[in-house]
């Protein structure tokens, strides 16, 4: 009884903590510098987590949470190294090195955010990913009753349901305050799981349904366009994997060094002022010729250019350019800016291909795919949002993509450290839900 009663109190405490760092996405707290809640909470979970661990230790969950963190935020480590060496070679100024560092480190700290989500997997193990959902739900829909309050239901779901029917063409003043991009960009990513493997039960229905409403509130096109292609690969690898394993794993690799070569060329196609001609062709591009146009001058696409370090393109739009925003809206273009040719290619295997590589290691086809069409939401998403730099969206790919599996690895790296299973490990359930 006691122990039911702990752990329910667990559960609500996790949640309710990852509810806060959901809901509170533009605060900061002012420490001497300014920290975002998001990240602050971020670091409570994994605090929670770490006193649970040093209370009762699972070695082995403690393990696999922490290989597997190394791995998915290798691309902070590259792009520190990266930089540190531009750096070192520009003989930059201390105070160039010293805002780079805090963009990395105390803004969009990927390994922060990532420690926070496999604080629900160390704790909770693959349910972790459903108490992880019902957070961000409960967070959204708080935000969303907000703006019924404010505005009246009857006008938000009229509003609602002109946004579906002219497939965002004409916006309501009210709904679009239910536009929270880094949220729909969250549940965009859970939704490709939930369609990948999906679950007969009720509870997963509820959550599915709630879901789709608050994706759908905030409809962001290019997220719609990146859950079809996602799951179009997903279920044609799945396909293909149920025929043979050892095709699908050889082609879902192939795929990821494709995307590698595409994110390559697509810095080469913006230098080649493509963008003007679509927008000759009447195509509207939200106004991204005008700042491609400007910061053209800050990169040459060639092996030769070495770069100019991370945070460089941020504060250059920010403080010393008079385009009207204070970024590129493409996160490929500015990490090629800031690492350089050879920087961002390193940084691109690093999110693309080592991750597809880990989680599908050991022949685990499954996690390999799960891994590539996560990634891929990832790239078509950030190739026109700042959806890089959003470290919500780093939690949930990080949780969805380390989650899947995770009691199976937990239990097959104790088995290898002691020789045995213990009970808790033995009896992990996988991602049931509740």
């Amino acid at each position: 009884m006691e122990n039911k009663l702990y752990e329910k109190a667990l559960k609500g405490y996790f949640i309710a903590v990852a509810v806060l760092m959901y809901y509170f996405i533009t605060q900061t707290i002012n420490l001497g510098l300014f920290i975002t809640y998001r990240h602050a909470f971020a670091l409570v979970l994994f605090a929670s987590a770490l006193l649970c661990f040093l209370i009762k230790p699972n070695i082995a969950r403690g393990t696999a949470a922490l290989k597997a963190t190394l791995v998915y935020s290798s691309p902070l480590l590259i792009t520190i190294l990266v930089s540190l060496f531009i750096w070192f070679v520009g003989q930059v100024d201390t105070a160039v090195i010293s805002r780079g560092l805090s963009s990395s480190f105390v803004y969009n700290n990927m390994v922060s955010f990532t420690l926070g989500a496999v604080a629900f997997l160390y704790i909770f193990g693959e349910k972790g990913i459903w108490y992880n959902l019902i957070a961000i739900l409960i967070s959204n829909i708080l935000m969303i009753c907000t703006i019924i309050l404010q505005n009246g239901i009857g006008i938000f779901f009229s509003e609602f349901v002109k946004l579906i029917v002219t497939f965002a063409d004409e916006t309501g003043d009210v709904i679009v305050q239910a536009e929270i991009h880094e949220l729909a960009f969250c549940l965009g990513a859970y939704l490709i799981y939930m369609f990948y493997k999906p679950k007969k039960n009720i509870v997963f229905y509820i959550l599915l349904a709630l879901t789709l409403f608050c994706f759908v509130a905030a409809f962001k096109r290019i997220g719609i366009i990146a859950i079809v292609v996602a799951l179009g690969f997903a279920w044609l690898l799945k396909l293909i994997a149920k025929l043979k394993k050892d095709t699908a794993m050889r082609i879902t690799i192939a795929l990821s060094v494709m995307v590698v070569l595409v994110l390559i060329g697509y810095v080469g196609i913006i230098k080649l002022d493509v963008f003007a001609l679509l927008e000759e062709a009447g195509i509207d591009t939200s106004g991204r010729v005008i700042i491609y146009n400007a910061v053209d001058k800050f990169y040459e696409f060639s092996p030769e250019f070495l770069g100019n370090g991370i945070g460089f393109l941020t504060y250059q739009l920010s403080t010393n350019m008079t385009v009207g925003v204070n970024a590129v809206h493409n996160d490929f273009l500015q990490y090629f800016i800031d690492l350089g040719f050879w920087g961002y290619i390193f940084w691109l295997v690093s999110i693309t291909i080592l991750r597809v590589c880990y989680f599908g290691k050991k022949g685990d086809v499954e996690n390999a795919i799960l891994a590539f069409v996560l990634t891929l939401y990832l790239v078509i998403v950030s190739s026109t949002d700042n959806t890089m730099n959003y470290p919500l969206l780093t939690t949930v790919l990080a949780i969805l993509m380390i989650g899947n599996g995770f009691d199976q690895k937990v239990r097959n790296t104790e088995m290898k450290i002691f020789g045995h299973i213990s009970d808790v490990n033995k009896s992990a359930e996988g991602d049931s839900i509740l």
